[in-house]
């Protein structure tokens, strides 16, 4: 019973803090580049939010931008009935910066967090949305971030 309250627990505290209306530092600045998807291939809904994150940036120059991401689903641990107890997702996501047909960055990332299995399957795929939606954010503040300091040095 009380495995059963923490689960709740966590699984509420993970809905209520996603949507209290967070957004990160970087997309909020104003900068002055714009960056265009070259191409991208891999998990739709990681590429899907980073392309809609960056698409929003306007500027004097322009960079361009592949992305190649991949996203696994692993299991950590099982419990006695040999049940899959703890999960991770890993999210990887090469990019490369490109400015006037010259590679910039050529870069891999790798994002990682576990979690507990829950018994309601709903449930647990709208906490593995969150997880992958909030990873990604990081994938796209490096991006950002990264982009920013070759457009300072210029």
């Amino acid at each position: 019973m009380k495995s059963k309250i923490v689960k709740i627990f966590l699984i509420l505290s993970l809905l209520l803090t996603s949507n209290c209306g967070f957004k990160p530092i970087f997309i909020k600045s104003n900068y002055d580049f714009s960056i265009s998807i070259k191409s991208s291939s891999g998990s739709e809904r990681v590429n899907n939010q980073i392309i809609y994150s960056l698409k929003n940036l306007n500027g004097s120059s322009n960079y361009n931008v592949s992305i190649l991401s991949n996203e696994q689903k692993n299991t950590i641990s099982k419990d006695s009935k040999g049940d899959p107890s703890i999960l991770e997702i890993v999210l990887n996501l090469n990019y490369i910066v490109e400015k006037d047909n010259k590679t910039l960055i050529n870069e891999n990332l790798v994002q990682r967090s576990t979690y507990n299995n829950i018994s309601d399957k709903f449930e647990l795929k709208k906490s593995e949305e969150i997880l992958v939606q909030n990873l990604t954010e990081n994938f796209i503040q490096e991006i950002i971030s990264s982009v920013s300091s070759l457009n300072n040095d210029n």
